[in-house]
């Protein structure tokens, strides 16, 4: 049986997968007759994004996990160290959605290929560095 740990750590990411791929079938929906409701979930969305892994989560695993399994599996230390760096990535990226998000909403359709494809590669990025696919 897993320790504690790392069953919250996987409960985690399961929530944050789950989160992503909804945001991946909500882009590609768009926002039909509602765009209000469309623009006011995706924000929601990519709030949760944002707050939940980017402040809470990855500092569990930052301060938490990694240190103790740098410390027994030193040759780990790189993948720890690119792990870090993907936090960090995806930190910034989803700030950068929520941008592109507004300028979407606020200064029209010209702006939303540029939403689109930038989730889309947000999207994607995690879905390998999770291992993940998009079903």
């Amino acid at each position: 049986m897993a320790h504690e740990s790392i069953r919250i750590i996987l409960d985690e990411h399961a929530a944050l997968t789950a989160t992503l791929q909804s945001l991946r079938v909500l882009v590609e929906r768009g926002p039909g007759d509602e765009p209000q409701n469309f623009f006011d979930v995706l924000r929601a969305m990519l709030f949760y994004i944002d707050e939940f892994p980017g402040r809470r989560h990855h500092n569990k695993e930052s301060e938490l996990l990694f240190p103790p399994v740098a410390c027994l599996a030193p040759h780990l230390k790189e993948v720890i160290a690119r792990m870090e760096h993907d936090h960090a990535y995806g930190e910034a990226a989803v700030r950068e959605l929520l941008h592109l998000l507004l300028a979407w909403e606020l200064l029209g359709e010209t702006r939303r290929a540029t939403f689109e494809l930038t989730a889309r590669h947000y999207v994607d990025f995690f879905s390998t560095t999770c291992g993940w696919r998009n079903k």
